[in-house]
């Protein structure tokens, strides 16, 4: 698979990675949990005629240094506002995949009025009032338990480093990368270089950015963020995702002011990647819509 070369900008909280293609309104990218801007390549492709889209690298994954800062979603919300900011670009769409949708909601929370467009991807919400108690204090103890290992965490991290050769060992056995990829798809893609690419990228990324982020996931901020959302919103799911139940997802739509939902047959956490003809066409006809 031929991949959009990485740029870099630096932002307040240091240097940013991301891939940029095409020419058209702004459309920006995020990525989910262990996962990179790789894993939009094809979205890339496919929307480069209609949009100027830039797919960028969160903190610790793909070629974005980790953070010295714990991370939160609200913080990599303001990153991407920033990214966007600096790159001059007032009103764009955005389009995020699992974490990287609850990223999306924050950035549409705080800039209401700049968010043209809004898909989220394999990522839905607390179905009750139980699950939503459940979900936020579990946030609660593991984040409490982070702050007290964080600082022996982030000693580890240049040792990570290390596992470098067994890593590229271990994708390039395609049982392996196929029994660690079927774990989250699926259909898994044809394209042996593509799984053991993401492979690579999901073992890669930085240990603690990785624990911040899966952390951060259940937070309870992201509750009051979908009631600031006035952009419309295409939630876009699959119906055998391990990860993410259609009920999740449609508990979600019920949040949401302005919302059309999508549930792609015999498609696992990856639409985009499992069924990228099916999973583009949604998006390209939802963010062009009323043009």
């Amino acid at each position: 698979m031929n991949y959009t070369p990485v740029q870099h900008i630096t932002l307040t909280n240091g240097p940013l990675a991301y891939r940029q293609a095409g020419t058209g309104l702004p459309l920006l990218l995020i990525h989910g949990w262990r996962c990179s801007s790789r894993h939009w390549q094809g979205t890339l492709d496919y929307l480069a005629d209609a949009r100027e889209v830039y797919a960028l690298d969160l903190p610790g994954h793909g070629e974005t240094p980790p953070w010295h800062d714990p991370i939160t979603t609200t913080l990599l919300a303001r990153e991407a506002l920033e990214f966007a900011d600096r790159l001059g670009l007032e009103r764009f769409d955005l389009v995020g995949h699992s974490f990287g949708s609850a990223v999306a909601v924050g950035v549409a929370a705080l800039v209401p009025t700049r968010v043209r467009r809004l898909v989220l991807t394999s990522l839905g919400t607390a179905r009750n009032v139980m699950e939503r108690v459940t979900l936020t204090q579990a946030h609660q103890q593991m984040d409490l338990g982070l702050s007290l290992w964080r600082p022996l965490l982030a000693l580890s991290r240049d040792g990570h480093a290390l596992w470098k050769p067994w890593i590229e060992w271990a994708a390039n056995d395609p049982v392996i990368s196929r029994a660690v990829a079927g774990a989250f798809v699926e259909n898994l893609p044809e394209d042996e270089t593509a799984i053991r690419d993401g492979v690579v990228e999901f073992f890669s990324t930085d240990p603690l950015s990785a624990l911040e982020v899966a952390i951060t996931a259940g937070s309870p901020e992201f509750f009051p963020a979908l009631t600031k959302v006035t952009a419309p919103v295409l939630l876009v799911t699959g119906d055998q995702d391990p990860l993410m139940p259609v009920s999740a997802v449609e508990a979600m739509a019920e949040r949401l002011a302005d919302c059309r939902l999508a549930c792609l047959d015999r498609c696992g956490h990856l639409p985009m990647i499992e069924q990228p003809d099916a999973y583009h066409r949604l998006v390209r006809e939802f963010l062009l819509d009323g043009e």
